[in-house]
């Protein structure tokens, strides 16, 4: 073998591997559970109506203190769906009608996205469901990938 073959054998593998990785990523991401029954975390962004009536972002453990300052008038959001945003951080909102919850807001940034589902009862939200990822799933991705190749590099020594 001449190095030009060689160098091209190992640039097809690596090449298989990014997009492998890629698409466990993805499959993994789509497959996620989201969790339900969980308690509400303090960073829990919740999508509110500012004093100036545009949408800002209420964290969960601060909604009490916000709503003594007067830092929003309502804890629902001035339009059904949208997006905030914010200084490390997107924040996007969608109402819907025809499901358990009435809000989705999804929090992301670069390296995370959370995505928590609620409701009202009355003035109190409560959470329905939530569904994180952070950078941990891009090296589960890889490694489902390693292995993948791993089993197509193994098929292809059996049928030679």
């Amino acid at each position: 073998m001449t190095d030009a073959t060689t160098f091209r054998r190992i640039f097809g593998w690596l090449m298989a591997f990014v997009g492998v990785t890629w698409l466990w990523v993805v499959a993994l991401i789509l497959a996620w559970p989201p969790e339900r029954g969980t308690t509400w975390d303090p960073d829990f962004r919740l999508v509110a109506t500012c004093a100036d009536q545009q949408a800002c972002s209420v964290p969960f453990a601060k909604i009490a203190e916000l709503r003594k300052a007067g830092a929003f008038t309502a804890l629902k959001p001035p339009e059904p769906a949208g997006e905030v945003a914010e200084a490390d951080a997107w924040l996007k909102w969608k109402t819907s009608t025809d499901k358990a919850w009435t809000y989705e807001a999804t929090r992301s940034s670069w390296h995370f996205q959370t995505t928590v589902r609620y409701r009202f009862d009355g003035e109190t939200p409560v959470l329905v469901e939530v569904q994180r990822f952070d950078g941990n799933i891009f090296f589960y991705g890889m490694g489902l990938a390693m292995f993948s190749l791993i089993g197509l590099f193994l098929r292809g020594l059996r049928k030679q």
